[in-house]
């Protein structure tokens, strides 16, 4: 019975998260591995989500900055991604920076199958068995 651990309170309670290292760690991932969402930040964290928002509530100047970086890393590699379509010879490329850049109209003249949704301001006329189940 002498050779038992003695019960302490650090021996039951986890080791708490520092929220400024973990901040830091996060800001090197997303620089270092080009990351665009939260959940790639979480597990390269290796963190717990529920503990992630628990360092980092959604309305903090962090969680807010983290997701500024993220922002930037998806928005850079969008515009890198036109430019390269842009320089494209390949069909496939150019039709897909044209879709990107088209108005309505044009991107459904290219569709290969267009459903109008909306009645265009006329009235829809309903079949009678509609009528009468409405009625």
């Amino acid at each position: 019975m002498g050779n038992k651990r003695p019960i302490t309170l650090e021996y039951y309670i986890p080791m708490a998260y520092d929220t400024n290292k973990l901040y830091e760690q996060a800001i090197q991932h997303i620089e270092k591995n080009n990351l665009f969402f939260v959940s790639d930040v979480i597990s390269y964290l290796g963190i717990a989500e529920s503990t992630f928002y628990d360092h980092f509530p959604t309305d903090s100047e962090k969680s807010k900055a983290i997701k500024e970086r993220l922002n930037k890393n998806a928005m850079r590699t969008k515009v890198s991604i036109r430019s390269k379509l842009h320089q494209s010879t390949s069909p496939t490329g150019l039709l897909a920076l044209y879709k990107l850049l088209a108005t309505e109209d044009e991107r459904r003249a290219l569709s290969m199958e267009y459903r109008d949704h909306t009645s265009k301001g006329e009235k829809i006329e309903l079949p009678p068995w509609v009528r009468n189940v409405a009625e």
